[in-house]
């Protein structure tokens, strides 16, 4: 059996999904002007997860 490594229509439309809602969140971030500076490494741990869960 071979694995093409494609995903299924129905989980690319679910990840583009969050990519999106992620991309308005960082928008609205940076509408904010927030000038604060994330220094948690376990942020982009948090990120993947949300996309990939």
């Amino acid at each position: 059996m071979k694995f093409s490594g494609a995903l299924p229509a129905r989980r690319v439309n679910e990840v583009v999904g969050r990519i999106e809602k992620l991309a308005q969140a960082v928008k609205f971030a940076r509408e904010e002007a927030n000038a604060a500076e994330v220094t948690d490494r376990k942020t982009g741990k948090v990120i993947f997860d949300y996309l990939f869960r």
